[in-house]
Order: C-alpha cells, then structure tokens, then sequence
C-alpha cells in the first residue's frame, strides 16, 4: 500500500483527469455524521377508503448540532462525498474505524453524504488480532475507556485501549523480540517495519496524556505508516493537538499526514461554498422521495 514519497505539503497530489487525488482517511465520525437521516412516522390518509388512517414510515432530517461551526464542518461532508465520486479524493478507512463503527449499529443511507463513494482499506500499523484472540466479543469492540466503565462494560485485555496500552509499554528489548518470532505471530513486512517505528506511535501518546487519545493516535499513525496525504475528522481537538506536537520547538518524531476538518479540506480543492444540504428541515420524506 502507499505511494512512497507522496507526502503533504510538498507533493503535488497524483493527478487525475486533470484534477489533484488526494489520499484520505476517514475517521469514523465523519462515517457517523455524513447520516442525515433518521426513520420517522407520519399518519396518513389511506386513498380510496372512508378515511382509514395508517402510520407511514419515511425519513427526516437529523437535528442539527447546537456548535453552528461544527453544524457547518458536517454539512461540508456533501462535499466531500461528491469529491470522493468524482475520484479527486481516494478515500480509506481500516479496521480499528470499522470495529468503531460496529458500535454504532445499522446505518441510515439515505441521504448519506458519503452514499456511492468507493472507500477503500488500508492496513493498520500492527493488526490487533495478531497479538490479541478472544470469544468475548463486547471486550473485542470496545474502546475500553471511561465511558465503558461507567456503564458496567467486561473489559478484558482485547479492547482498542488496552492493545494500545500494551503496545505504549513494550521497551527497546520487547520489540526486537517480536520481531524475532514474527513467523510465529504471521507478520506482515510492513508491520515489522512499523514495530522498528514504534516510538513514534508512543511518543504521541506520551503527548496525548490520556489513554482516552491512544485510538486517535492510532488512526494517525496507521495513514502516515500507509503515507495517505490526510486524516479527515470532525475533532477540533485531535486537529489541535497534532498542529501543537508540530510546533514544539524540541522537535523529535515528523508527522508528514495532515490533520484536517471538512472545511479545511475543501479548501485544498479552492472550493470557498460548499454544496447545498439535499433536505429539509421539518420536512417528511417519503420513501419513494430518498431513491
């Protein structure tokens, strides 16, 4: 996977029909709120009958979000999506933002923004299923942090958090080790590579303060070991924490994958409006009305 050498800012992008491809990971909020949608009810009247009543289900427009900045970085994902159609953006997620994503359940298409748009899978860093096998399935899904423990979650060892953790704790002689029995454990080559990179994975981290962060980390660190061009993602927070890691002045790892909100990465396109929402607020959709 990866394009060696195709990195941001200085590349230009691969070309495409004379457009520029940028290479793009899709964090799983982005796959969360690019569903507008919500399924409704609505009573209606049965045609030709003596005014027989029966509940329709249909489709309405989700509320929007209360932060108006943050409404806008959502609503720019119609964008998105129609840049990712046209093939001026290749679009990746992997299996940590699907396993994130199974926890969401069933999604509403209709409406999707990102409806139609080929997503393609890149390897992550280190596969966790290599170093953690369990039958406790809840355990294997979940994040593993606070908002688990507060609601009672059987947090074993196989959660996102607790593989991150394990892999922040292994030292200079742990590391040389595994990769001594990688046949054993069937790694990949890139990801013996990655295990040699590992201490940029957990100097973030370090940086990050919290376990609560480690999965954003991950998500970094699997696009810049792939070397796609950018994160896409919602975060305010994770974008601000990356830039700051940037600009400290004692400088020890290069972060070369770009951080971005929708908003931002429309700019790269020099799109300055971007695309109308395709709904309406209070406004019922019919079935026949989302084809």
């Amino acid at each position: 996977m990866g394009h060696p050498g195709v990195t941001w800012p200085t590349c230009p992008w691969l070309s495409y029909k004379g457009y520029y491809l940028m290479r793009v990971l899709l964090d799983n909020g982005i796959f969360v709120h690019a569903e507008f949608a919500k399924w409704d009810k609505k009573p209606t009247a049965l045609r030709h009958s003596n005014g027989d009543v029966v509940a329709v289900h249909g489709l309405v427009r989700k509320e929007p979000h209360q932060d108006a900045e943050y409404q806008r970085q959502v609503e720019a994902l119609f964008t998105v999506g129609r840049l990712i159609r046209e093939g001026r953006i290749s679009a990746y997620d992997y299996s940590e933002i699907d396993c994130e994503g199974a926890r969401a359940g069933t999604r509403v298409q209709e409406f999707n923004a990102l409806l139609g748009c080929a997503i393609d899978a890149c390897p992550p860093a280190l596969e966790r299923s290599r170093f953690r096998m369990t039958t406790n399935l809840r355990d294997w899904f979940a994040k593993g942090g606070k908002e688990d423990r507060k609601r009672g979650a059987q947090l074993g060892w196989a959660n996102q958090i607790a593989f991150f953790e394990w892999l922040c704790r292994l030292d200079e002689k742990a590391v040389p080790l595994l990769i001594q029995h990688a046949s054993e454990i069937r790694l990949t080559d890139f990801e013996i590579e990655n295990f040699k990179n590992i201490h940029w994975f957990q100097f973030l981290c370090q940086r990050s303060q919290s376990p609560e962060n480690y999965p954003d980390v991950f998500h970094l660190w699997t696009p810049e070991r792939n070397t796609l061009d950018a994160v896409l993602t919602l975060e305010k927070r994770f974008v601000n924490f990356v830039r700051g890691v940037r600009k400290e002045k004692k400088k020890r790892i290069e972060i070369r994958t770009e951080v971005l909100r929708p908003l931002e990465l429309l700019q790269r396109f020099h799109i300055a409006e971007p695309d109308p929402v395709p709904m309406e607020l209070g406004r019922f959709y019919y079935l026949h009305e989302a084809t």
